[in-house]
């Protein structure tokens, strides 16, 4: 377990009023904590706003556990004399600090903490709507095979690739991210590959973080119910491009805001761009150095490449599957070829990589339907997963999906036409409801299919998913999307467990073999 006595004076120089910095001197710090649950004696309690209380509310117990500097911002969201009745019952006990936008200085306070461990490591973030976690796990998996060890964090874990502790976020919060990477430097990695969330960059929890590297994947309609408008949205992802010392950025050229977000970001940084388009002349104005595919050719279990870089050129084949998969390997050897790599050894890693936890990770058993289970839970995503279906495979596509409640109800109508584009037959099902009604969700779903012909809508998901198990043929694909990796389902605010995967496997086993009527 780390521990740090750190001064006071150092941790908030530049960030309280220079007044406040004489207060602080004499005084060590045993650690950092906005928990007051885990205060400890010794402690700094940070106090701030959070998305449903502020932790001046806290505070008093925080004081009862021993800590020995309480850090606040008392700007927003906290009534007045409320706060003010709280620091006057802690203030003649404990050292209390006024820092204005605590929120967004905690990363950089926990950075000094914990001794800067970014500025050490070759840092990669990745954001977009889709793709993150594929890209940073093809990252990991690839600067693990020819470096010493890469860190991730993200989606499935923070850690590394073999060993990744679940967070239940993409993002973790400003203390644990500096902890986490902190811990990753001790443990002997060169390499850390971030996930960034719109959520985790409008929040401020990757301040404080030195990217070397901003990888940005696609932008599709996602979060309004966080962000409020697709600007909002963008102008989140944005952020990551604006961190002071970026080297590179590897932007996406197929995607309209990715575009606009190269021209904009090149005046002050190197760029990068990939495509799947052959002729990339009318790209020129958007990236420094080139990324693109001259042939892709799909197999069952992948892709045949052509791909032409400023390091070299050359063919190779990637066993993933879905042209999404082909856009997150450029990404990946564009980002491997900033770190470095030689073309040859950049080709013959993605050569080897393997498909990530719930993302299109095939389930397969002799003579029976080929089962996908994808995370995707957008439109953009669902379509681009029930595409790449029609394309590997020769027999029908099934789909079963549903959405998730208290989450954008706008995209509920827009999954349902991206799935009714591709797929033979769709199954709409329950998701994560939350506090919803699922059969609510499922009627706003299906208000976006322009005909119910071979639709069926099925409210409990592992009949759902045994329906089509049962129904498909050999040849045929069945599509389970939108849990992907998931190991539960959340009904109200309860967890019950259900794994797409597993479910999958048991119902896969259990039918006979052949074709069945």
């Amino acid at each position: 377990m780390m521990h740090n006595e750190v001064a006071l004076d150092f941790l908030l120089e530049g960030f309280i009023d220079d007044a406040l910095i004489d207060q602080c001197r004499g005084i060590n710090i045993n650690a950092l904590v906005q928990d007051h649950r885990k205060a400890r004696s010794g402690d700094l309690f940070l106090a701030f706003q959070g998305y449903h209380t502020h932790g001046l509310l806290y505070a008093p117990e925080a004081v009862a556990k021993g800590v020995s500097v309480v850090l606040w911002d008392g700007e927003v969201g906290i009534d007045n004399e409320k706060g003010n009745e709280i620091l006057d019952s802690i203030s003649n006990k404990v050292l209390c600090l006024h820092c204005e936008n605590l929120k967004y200085k905690v990363g950089p306070i926990a950075s000094r903490y914990y001794e800067q461990p970014s500025l050490s490591l070759n840092i990669i973030g990745v954001t977009g709507t889709d793709g993150k976690t594929s890209v940073a796990h093809y990252l990991a998996q690839c600067l693990d095979a020819y470096d010493v060890h890469c860190g991730v964090l993200g989606t499935l874990g923070n850690g590394f690739i073999n060993d990744l502790h679940p967070t239940g976020l993409t993002t973790v919060d400003a203390l644990l991210v500096q902890k986490t990477l902190a811990e990753i430097k001790r443990a002997g990695a060169k390499h850390v590959v971030m996930e960034v969330s719109s959520h985790g960059l409008d929040q401020g929890r990757v301040n404080g973080v030195a990217f070397t590297t901003a990888v940005f994947t696609n932008m599709a309609k996602d979060h309004l119910d966080y962000h409020g408008t697709v600007d909002n949205y963008a102008a989140a992802k944005k952020r990551l491009f604006y961190t002071p010392g970026l080297g590179s950025a590897v932007i996406n050229l197929d995607d309209n805001f990715g575009r606009e977000l190269a021209k904009e970001v090149r005046q002050h940084v190197c760029v990068w761009g990939y495509s799947l388009k052959k002729d990339i002349s009318t790209y020129q104005e958007s990236a420094d150095y080139f990324v693109n595919v001259k042939q892709m050719t799909p197999f069952e279990r992948g892709y045949h490449l052509s791909v032409v870089t400023p390091k070299g050129s050359g063919h190779f084949d990637i066993p993933l599957l879905g042209r999404f998969n082909v856009a997150n390997a450029l990404a990946v050897l564009a980002t491997l070829l900033v770190s470095r790599f030689s073309f040859e050894d950049a080709i013959k890693s993605l050569s080897a990589v393997h498909s990530v936890d719930g993302r299109v990770e095939l389930i397969t058993e002799q003579d029976k339907p080929v089962v996908v289970v994808d995370y995707a839970h957008t439109e953009q995503g669902l379509n681009a997963v029930c595409q790449l279906a029609s394309e590997h495979f020769k027999g029908k596509v099934w789909c079963v999906f549903g959405c998730g409640g208290d989450r954008d109800r706008t995209k509920r109508p827009l999954m349902a036409k991206a799935a009714e584009k591709y797929a033979d037959r769709i199954i709409v099902t329950t998701d994560n409801p939350r506090h919803e009604d699922p059969q609510d969700i499922i009627n706003e779903v299906m208000t976006g299919f322009s005909s119910l012909d071979k639709v069926e809508a099925v409210l409990d998901r592992r009949q759902a998913i045994d329906i089509a198990i049962t129904s498909a043929q050999p040849g045929d694909v069945v599509l389970l999307v939108g849990k992907g990796h998931e190991t539960s389902q959340i009904v109200g605010d309860v967890h019950i467990a259900f794994d797409d995967r597993r479910v999958a496997r048991e119902l896969l086993a259990a039918r006979e073999p052949g074709v069945l009527k």
